[in-house]
């Protein structure tokens, strides 16, 4: 009996080992290791003053969220005069709103990483994430 239990113990003990190395999406989502996009809110813009403002983004609890490709796509309206540049781990607002009004658009971000053997197309446990923003341009 004592013999058949500790082949028990060894073989559960090999079976987790196994398990947790050889799955990283649930490694990662065990870590909750996500695409995070930081919530705030963006600055009220001032018809004919220049305008900035940045939205940032991470891989959270990820020591190594440098080292992935971070990929922005953003839907919805943004102020004429307003427009956006990416720059790595965040976009950058910029211009001088032409137009007095509330403008709401989505930011989605996606993350990829490299290693040795190319592209990990899902190294993360969500593939991606959405995050709403509002620009308000005043007189």
């Amino acid at each position: 009996m004592e013999k058949i239990k500790s082949i028990f113990k060894v073989s559960v003990a090999v079976s987790l080992v196994f398990f947790f190395s050889s799955c990283d999406e649930i490694h990662e989502c065990i870590f909750n290791i996500n695409p995070e996009i930081h919530n705030k809110r963006l600055d009220i813009g001032v018809l004919g003053v220049e305008y900035y403002d940045v939205i940032t983004a991470e891989v959270s609890n990820e020591v190594f969220d440098n080292d992935y490709i971070y990929d922005f796509d953003v839907y919805g309206d943004l102020p004429p005069g307003i427009f956006l540049d990416f720059d790595r781990r965040s976009i950058e607002i910029y211009g001088t709103p032409e137009e007095v009004g509330v403008y709401r658009f989505e930011v989605e971000l996606s993350v990829e990483s490299y290693d040795e053997y190319g592209y990990d197309g899902s190294p993360t446990c969500e593939d991606s994430t959405v995050r709403e923003f509002t620009i308000q341009v005043v007189e």
